[in-house]
């Protein structure tokens, strides 16, 4: 709330009247926070791309290990 009523309150140190002020400052608010990622977001993220990341060097060592088991063939 406070970053609305701060751009609010520059919009209107810049001579723009009170009502247009907030009303622009909500809409670029609204528009910002809906397409933002949050902290929250980054770190469920971060969470999920660990995991990915485990699971696919589990695979490729698995495959890795079963390769040099087999290989050569006798």
């Amino acid at each position: 709330m406070s970053d609305r009523l701060t751009l609010t309150r520059a919009l209107e140190g810049s001579g723009m009247e009170s009502a247009a002020a907030e009303r622009i400052a909500t809409e670029i608010y609204d528009a910002i926070h809906d397409n933002v990622a949050t902290k929250t977001d980054l770190r469920d993220l971060e969470q999920r791309l660990k995991i990915w990341l485990g699971s696919v060097i589990i695979a490729a060592v698995t495959v890795l290990f079963a390769a040099l088991h087999y290989w050569p063939p006798k």
